[in-house]
Order: structure tokens, then sequence, then C-alpha cells
């Protein structure tokens, strides 16, 4: 008897199932009004006559994206809200309208506990204007928060696919804190510094970048492409060029950080570079603009870096102040 050994979902990849998926996708007819589909941030459909939605979705899962002993309710719910958000302000100009949560809940979890994650949600969701529009609730062995966050587009949808030679790739903010504070909570190191105390913090209280992708297009910038950096910076880039063919320069010695992750990798360049990098679930924009909206930009938010450019090579090549660095994606894979 031949024993055939089966490929393992490892095999594959988070990226690769999610290709899979999207190409063995059933067609969407005209009846769809599908203007985005699967593979983005978000799904985009219109529901009426020049009006766009986009839809996204994410899960979070105890002992996997977050864990109880050191997250606190309401540090878990923000965060469930922001990354979806996030997702919403990678579109551009879209508007989180509607909220769906599915919650798996263990049958010991006390009563309060389970309010404050129902009341944190709410609250964020107020700060937003979203209406929380239904969902589900299940007993699971293990703490379980599912949103679909739905949003309305005021202008063009910005996708990660428009990216063209010499666009600029710009950055709204710092990268790394958020993977270095997960590698402090879990080394259980009982007596924090201070800047191991912001770097934690960096990681359970992540803020979506809605606020700036919105002033971008009020103010018509042309952004080209756009994602978050939710699966940290290696992959937010690889995102932008992949399925456009194009490649990338990128500038490591420009990619801002802060003195909080200079202080915890000590003058350790490899150790900065690997957390700019791979560290992850910061939820900062990263996108490219025409070259020519540069100027405007610089005086609309002075706080953007500009961090490399994109071109026709089909490779993405790393740089610190023009030495070229040999850089392998090192981060979290989901399989």
């Amino acid at each position: 008897m031949v024993i055939t050994r089966q490929k393992l979902i490892s095999s594959l990849g988070e990226f690769g199932l999610i290709e899979f998926i999207k190409n063995n996708n059933t067609k969407a007819g005209r009846h769809h009004n599908v203007v985005l589909d699967i593979g983005d941030d978000c799904f985009g459909f219109s529901a009426v006559k020049n009006s766009k939605y986009v839809v996204t979705t994410d899960i979070l899962i105890e002992d996997i994206h977050f864990k109880t002993k050191w997250a606190t309710p309401e540090q878990i719910a923000k965060k469930a809200v922001e990354i979806n958000v996030s997702d919403i302000a990678s579109m551009g100009s879209a508007q989180p309208l509607y909220l769906f949560i599915s919650m798996g809940i263990p049958q010991n979890t006390e009563l309060s506990y389970v309010k404050r994650l129902f009341k944190t949600i709410k609250k964020n969701c107020d700060k937003y204007g979203i209406h929380i529009a239904g969902g589900d609730t299940v007993r699971a062995d293990k703490l379980t928060i599912s949103i679909t966050l739905i949003g309305i587009c005021k202008g063009n949808i910005v996708t990660r696919f428009g990216a063209k030679n010499s666009d600029i790739i710009c950055v709204s903010g710092q990268f790394g804190d958020s993977g270095a504070g997960l590698d402090i909570l879990l080394g259980k190191k009982k007596k924090l510094n201070s800047y191991e105390k912001k770097l934690i913090k960096k990681h359970l209280e992540p803020k979506a970048r809605l606020d700036i992708a919105n002033l971008m297009l009020k103010n018509n910038i042309n952004i080209t492409s756009m994602t978050d950096s939710s699966d940290g910076l290696f992959k937010s880039v690889e995102l932008l060029t992949t399925d456009c063919n194009k490649g990338a320069v990128v500038y490591l010695d420009k990619v801002p950080v802060s003195k909080e992750l200079i202080e915890f990798t000590k003058g350790n360049k490899d150790k900065k570079y690997h957390y700019i990098l791979n560290g992850g679930e910061e939820f900062e924009l990263v996108f490219t603009i025409n070259p020519n909206d540069k100027t405007k930009l610089q005086k609309l938010i002075p706080a953007i870096s500009y961090i490399g450019y994109i071109d026709k090579s089909k490779k993405i090549k790393y740089f610190e102040k023009n030495n070229k660095m040999g850089i392998k994606y090192n981060g979290y894979k989901h399989f």
C-alpha cells in the first residue's frame, strides 16, 4: 500500500492561501456591482448610482493575536476596531459606516469582562461615527472577536495596484515599536524601563490613520497606491509592487523610528531593521504619490516621511546610505 504525504497549509502560507481563494473565486456578474474584488485591503461594491462601498473583515483569536494575561478587555476591543478602520483608511476617501461583530466567548468568562469588551467597541465606534449593525455570539474554547466593517467612498478608491515608475514611497509614522513591544511582553520581564512600557503600549493600543488618509484625499494629493502596515513594512512594500509588476528602492535610514526603539535595540543595526521591516501591527499608511505632489504633501503633513521610490525592476532593493543590503522577510507567518 502506497501512502502519499499530503501538503500542510504551512506550505502555502497566508498570502498563498489568499491568492488561491482569489484565483478560484466565483465570477461577479453585472448585478453584483463589484468595483474592487478580493485581493486588496477591502472589497468594493456600488449599491446605488455613483456610490462605492468597501467591506473588510478581521479576526482576533486569544493566544494567537492577543493574550488576556497582558491585554485588558478595553485594549483588546479597541484593537479589534482599529484593525478594521485601518483597512478602510487604506482605501483613501472611505468613511466607515456599519460594523458587524461576531464573538466566540468561553462559558466561564465573567459577565463584567464581556460588558467591558462591548462597551469599548461601542465607544470606539462612536469615535469614528460607526453604527453597530449586527453580529453573532457563540460559545468557544478561547475568546475570539471577528469584525466586518462597511465603509463608503466619497471619491475614487485607492488600491494597492496603481503605483507607477518614479512614484515616491511614503509612510505616515514610525516603525518597529509594536514588534519590539510584543517581544518585551513575550520575554516576561518583571521590571520594565519607561521606554519598554511605551513600546508595549504601542503594541497593545495601535491607532488607525484614517485622519491622514482623508486629509490627503480632501486636498487632492495624487495617491497612486496605498496599504497599511498591519503585516510590517517589508510586506507592505511588497504588496504595492508585486501585483503591478513593479520594483522599488527603499532607504532604510530614511524610515522614521522612535527614540524608544533606538534605546531598546542599543545600537544594534540589524535588530533595529528587523523590527522596522517585520514588526507589523502598526497600522501606519504605506503609499505612493506622484513626484509632482511631494512639495504639496510636505506642506500639508510635515510628519510624512519619504523612504524610496518605485521602479520597473520587479525587485525590491534595500539601501542604507547608498549601501545595498541583503534583506529577507523574517516576520510573522499565519501558517
